[in-house]
């Protein structure tokens, strides 16, 4: 080699031999060497440094994306929500009493999250109106019995759960709510935009007359006997054999005093809370009609409350239906004792009259089983609650 330079030969890196080319003497070349070496090494070293800054830039954009479809899949912590309820009851009333209490519960055990905004005594309309309000969304929660319900919805089906003689006393409408009601009137008012949630008692409905005890079923032919302008009604009394008469439940004091009907059918508590004891002389536990009302919320807003909120729903629902239907029976009986000590004698109707009245309704099972299909539900409805 020429120029001063010298060749070596040296173990290199992982053991292979290396040629190696320097010049001892001259430091100008091995400078311009190094030179460019230190070039290379900044410019690597600046690529490097672009790489550092652009890097979290590209991951940190999964990461924002990644939040926001974790909060659809579970609802935020610490929602609340806010739901209206309307009814028709004076605030002293047996069902009013125990939506307040759902209320209370509400708040207590959702600490805070649920308000319940109760609208009692008919302020956002009839009940009717209360009912198409729910399925429209206007109102979030109502409460009606099957026909009512049946009526706004335009399901008649809903009306089987106020079929005659379902129900021979609270503990059987007790039965039914618990264990069939909510899915099988799910099945008939969900698709209408309404979810049934759980139930009350309005209790079991005898006949309040001036004229005469009913004893037999052949005592109810020919009785004028003032009833609700609902179909479900005037069909069993008519099948009943008497006359049945709609007028307002606000005119049936003055009818029956007057002569206009001999009496109207209703349960106890409703009868001293109108005061008819006062214009009748006889209350027969003729059981022909027990009313159960189906408490429920527009199907959208149930669906828009978080699940964890909803479980306690339900949990509170379940405990202020309890009450209420113990509550009730104390309340009818001592309504009952009320008309007593105003001098109306009470009477009981054997199982075997009872027997004979339901047989004169059958038309009306008939029909339904007919129109509906609902055979096997009736004969669940009536071996639960009978």
């Amino acid at each position: 080699m020429g120029g001063g330079w010298r060749e070596t030969v040296g173990i290199g890196k992982y053991g292979k031999k290396s040629r190696n080319l320097y010049k001892p003497e001259g430091g100008s070349v091995m400078k311009k060497v190094i030179s460019i070496l230190l070039s290379i090494a900044m410019i690597l070293a600046f690529c490097a440094g672009c790489g550092g800054n652009t890097a979290p830039a590209s991951s940190a954009a999964p990461a924002a994306s990644a939040l926001p479809a974790e909060s659809k899949d579970a609802a935020p912590s610490g929602e609340s929500v806010k739901i209206t309820l309307g009814h028709i009851y004076n605030p002293n009333h047996n069902e009013a009493i125990a939506l307040e209490k759902l209320k209370e519960l509400l708040a207590e055990k959702s600490n805070g999250r649920i308000e319940l905004v109760i609208y009692p005594s008919s302020q956002m309309g009839s009940e009717r109106e209360m009912a198409e309000q729910v399925m429209l969304g206007t109102l979030d929660m109502g409460l009606s019995d099957g026909p009512t319900w049946s009526n706004a919805l335009q399901v008649p089906e809903i009306a089987v759960f106020g079929l005659p003689f379902l129900y021979k006393d609270i503990d059987g409408q007790k039965a039914v709510i618990n264990e069939i009601l909510i899915d099988s009137a799910g099945e008939m008012m969900i698709g209408k935009g309404v979810r049934p949630l759980f139930g009350f008692s309005a209790s079991i409905r005898g006949a309040i007359l001036a004229t005469k005890p009913i004893v037999t079923a052949a005592d109810i032919d020919g009785v004028k006997m003032r009833v609700p302008e609902i179909t479900m009604y005037v069909d069993t009394w008519r099948c009943l054999g008497a006359n049945p008469t709609t007028t307002p439940w606000g005119e049936a004091y003055t009818s029956i005093a007057q002569g206009v009907v001999d009496g109207a059918e209703v349960d106890p508590s409703t009868i001293v809370d109108a005061n008819l004891q006062e214009v009748t002389k006889y209350f027969s536990k003729t059981a022909h009609m027990g009313t159960i009302h189906i408490v429920s919320m527009n199907e959208a807003k149930w669906q828009s409350i978080p699940e964890d909120l909803r479980k306690i729903f339900l949990e509170c629902a379940a405990e202020a239906s309890a009450w209420q239907i113990e509550d009730r029976k104390t309340t009818d009986e001592a309504a009952v004792q009320k008309m007593v000590d105003a001098g109306v004698t009470v009477n009981e109707v054997s199982d075997e009259e009872r027997a004979k009245m339901a047989e004169r309704c059958k038309p009306i099972y008939d029909q339904y089983d007919a129109d509906y299909g609902l055979g096997d539900l009736i004969s669940q409805l009536q071996e639960i609650g009978g």
